[in-house]
This record gives C-alpha cells, sequence and structure tokens, in this order.
C-alpha cells in the first residue's frame, strides 16, 4: 500500500472510505502531524495503491492494516475509520494484538442491507436484493455512478468545488475492484463483532448524512464496551472535509484523552 507518513508523536493512523485514497485526509493530516506521527495509508485497489492478489474484500483490508501496523511496529495507535475504513478496522481490531490505544468511526454503520432484524442500513430501504443491481451499475457505467453517488455524500449546502473536486477523484478508481469492495462491504455484518472490541470508541455522525440514517452510528457507539457518539450539524457523509475544524479539535481531543499515560511520544515504550 501507498502511505504517507507526516508529522512526530503519538500516533493516529486514518483510513479512508470506498472508492477514495488517502488524499481526501490531506487537510486533516497536515492539522494533526502538529503534535502527531499521521500515517494513512491508500488501501489496495484503491487510486495509488496495487490491488496485489489476494481478494478485494474487507477482511483482506483488516489483514492488510494489521501487517502494516506489524511492520510499522506501530503501538499505542488512535485509528480513524471513515466509511468503508471504519469496517475494515473493525474486522482487523482482533488482529491488531494490543495496538488500539482509541478508534474514531466517521460516518459507518454496522451492517449495509436493511432486513427485518435491521432496520439502520443504507438509507432508501437499500436491501439484499439491491447489491447485484449496485454491482452492474458499477461495472457498466462507472462514471455516471460516481456522478449520482458523490453528491449524496454530502450535506444539502456543500460547496460545488469540494463535490466536483470529490467525483473526480472517485472516478479515478478501477469499477471492477469498486465492484469487488461493495460486494464484501454489502455481506458484512459487524454488529456482533463490535461488542468484542475494548478499546475506547468515538462513533462521528454527520447530522445532514443521507447515507446513513441515525440508528446506525447510534448502534454502534451502544454496542461498543466503550462507545460514545458525535452528531455534527452541517455535515453530511464527509465530516472532515465539510466541517474540517470541528472534526479536527474532536478527533484530536478524544485521542489525546484516551492514550495511556505509559507510553512516551512516538508510540514506543
Amino acid at each position: 500500500m501507498a502511505y504517507a507518513d507526516e508529522g512526530a508523536g503519538p500516533v493516529m493512523l486514518l483510513l479512508h472510505g470506498w472508492a477514495t485514497h488517502n488524499g481526501f485526509f490531506k487537510d486533516l493530516s497536515a492539522q494533526l502531524a502538529r503534535t502527531n506521527r499521521v500515517l494513512s495509508p491508500t488501501f489496495r485497489g484503491h487510486p495509488g495503491s496495487e490491488q496485489g492478489s489476494a481478494p478485494l474484500t474487507i477482511e483482506t483490508l483488516a489483514e492488510d492494516i494489521a501487517e502494516f501496523c506489524a511492520a510499522l511496529e506501530l503501538k499505542d495507535v488512535a485509528a480513524l475509520g471513515w466509511s468503508m475504513g471504519a469496517m475494515a478496522l473493525w474486522r482487523a481490531a482482533p488482529k491488531l494484538d494490543g495496538r488500539l490505544s482509541a478508534i474514531i468511526v466517521e460516518e459507518m454503520g454496522p451492517r449495509l442491507a436493511n432486513d427485518a432484524s435491521w432496520a439502520f442500513g443504507l438509507s432508501g430501504g437499500y436491501g439484499a436484493d439491491d447489491v447485484a443491481d449496485t454491482v452492474a451499475e458499477i461495472r457498466a457505467g462507472w462514471p455516471a455512478y460516481v456522478a449520482r453517488f458523490a453528491r449524496r455524500m454530502f450535506a444539502r449546502d456543500a460547496s460545488a468545488k469540494l463535490i466536483d473536486w470529490t467525483q473526480a477523484e472517485m472516478s479515478a478508481a478501477e469499477p471492477g475492484a469498486m465492484a469487488a469492495f461493495w460486494s464484501s462491504m454489502a455481506a458484512q455484518d459487524c454488529r456482533a463483532a463490535l461488542t468484542k472490541i475494548s478499546a475506547p470508541m468515538l462513533v462521528i455522525h454527520g447530522a445532514d448524512s443521507v447515507i446513513y440514517p441515525d440508528g446506525a452510528t447510534e448502534f454502534v457507539a451502544n454496542a461498543a464496551p466503550k462507545g460514545q457518539r458525535i452528531v455534527l450539524s452541517g455535515a453530511g457523509h464527509v465530516p472532515h472535509l465539510e466541517t474540517p475544524d470541528a472534526f479536527f479539535e474532536i478527533v484530536e481531543a478524544f485521542a489525546r484523552a484516551s492514550r495511556r499515560p505509559d507510553l512516551s511520544r512516538g508510540g514506543t515504550p
């Protein structure tokens, strides 16, 4: 995986969402890097990183996260997962051997598809029967799909410049890879996994999100043993770009408060 490594101090790991890349964290990384070592990889199969030979699944991304942290000998890690990045982080948590000091979840629910047992999946009543149609749309007309999806990621009053930039960046993703990752995401159910994650977990929900309903992130915060939630007004599915100053302050304060005092700056004992 390609990755950026900025700053020095306590370790923060930023994990991006589906069809994006680590450049979506450029401004947040710069702010956090004033007092932290900030690592932001681009997941395999996404713009800037190779696909490799392993299956393009959430489970593979979880293995990649664990191997990344082990290879760099990262400890006392405050990890932020945005959207798909959060799902991969939940799956990686048991593999991280106590490396996590905190988890920040940005706009993600434990399950995409709605059914009789789950009413807080993707908005609009998205169900298991819709997954095949989504995958077909992605493969057949990726630019058109991105144009629709990118607009829905943001609150109603988001700037056209931000939306256009997001659309352009996501359009560079390879549709076959994105279809594979979407299928894997839609097959996940992380509700039980959340109850076994012992690290403090902050869930950030965009008050104006039309991707996930309020109940999705509320469930995550309640299911995690040490979970809490903040709702950011004026934000949709991308709070770190829509309300950057408020988002930075919340994340930095939570990461700082969650760190074990017996570890020194730099993440090594």
